[in-house]
């Protein structure tokens, strides 16, 4: 006995010591991204190492093609994909618009990302706008077809909850719910809206996910999941929030965003009120060590005191 306990007095300073040196790694993707002050533009600019030389070809065709887009008055759809120049100074663009807007407000909205495009993102090779109802983005890269979850932008609604469980466990239903319908959409769009009654307090959650429509079902289904599963991290406790990456997008709020043409009521499972949320929070590797920390001491005091 006398042995054990001398073991724990040993083992435990180490452990301690250990527990601050365990990697603190931040969540699997950074908050990035600037927004104006109502959110209703955010951004992101490449690393500032990645940028064109003033005067090169590769910069004359971004500007030619994202002034194109601009000023395409032809432009009646909500989904374009453009490509210019050859290797090594070819640029891709994609334009995706919200499922439920005109396509001439989308035309709109395409011209305002260009112009904020141009003005805070000067020279670099890659850059994204996320308006509220479409998203603009060029690279130096490949980017059609292609899944892409960086950047990410977090916007958190200002609004706390009382019932954060039960609402959570709606947002679930109501996400699982739409995600699918998105995946499965075609080429031209891959867009999913609707609304879901909370039990008891009868608050109502308005939500919409859209992938680019160029990804297939599988890779949209994967951007949308990993985005469902920031939200207990990011926006626990709030009645709304905004998940904003390249290849998709997902949002909830208290109160209808969308046209309510694209609306449908999501019927919640009979004992919602007793099901367990799949959206999880993700576990970092300083909490994993101090759970494994806790275990071993249990363990090692039980044989301390046979």
């Amino acid at each position: 006995m006398g042995s054990s306990r001398l073991l724990i007095f040993f083992i435990l300073p180490i452990l301690l010591v250990l527990d601050p040196l365990a990697p603190t790694i931040a969540d699997d993707h950074i908050d990035e991204g600037v927004c104006t002050t109502r959110a209703d533009y955010c951004w992101s600019c490449s690393n500032t190492n990645n940028t064109f030389n003033n005067g090169s070809i590769d910069k004359q065709n971004l500007n030619t093609l994202l002034s194109s887009l601009a000023s395409n008055a032809q432009i009646n759809s909500r989904f374009y994909n453009f490509s210019l120049g050859q290797a090594p100074n070819k640029v891709n663009a994609i334009a995706v618009c919200r499922g439920d807007v005109a396509p001439k407000d989308c035309l709109t909205c395409f011209n305002d990302s260009v112009s904020i495009l141009l003005q805070n993102c000067t020279n670099q090779k890659e850059a994204i706008v996320w308006a509220e109802r479409c998203t603009v983005r060029y690279s130096n890269i490949s980017i059609f077809g292609v899944l892409e979850d960086k950047p990410v932008k977090f916007v958190p609604s200002p609004n706390n909850i009382s019932n954060a469980e039960q609402y959570k466990q709606v947002l679930n239903t109501i996400f699982g719910n739409l995600s699918e319908k998105a995946a499965a959409g075609d080429s031209v769009s891959k867009f999913a809206a609707g609304h879901a009654l909370v039990p008891v307090t009868n608050q109502t959650i308005y939500a919409t996910v859209q992938c680019s429509p160029d990804l297939d079902k599988q890779n949209c289904s994967d951007c949308l999941e990993e985005s469902i599963s920031d939200i207990p991290e990011r926006f626990d406790g709030l009645d709304g929030g905004r998940v904003l990456r390249p290849s998709c997008y997902l949002r909830f709020e208290s109160n209808p965003f969308y046209d309510p043409g694209a609306d449908t009521l999501i019927n919640l499972p009979d004992e919602q009120g007793n099901n367990t949320s799949n959206i999880t929070t993700k576990v970092s590797p300083p909490s994993f060590f101090r759970l494994a920390l806790s275990f071993c001491l249990l363990i090692l005091s039980a044989f301390a005191f046979l």
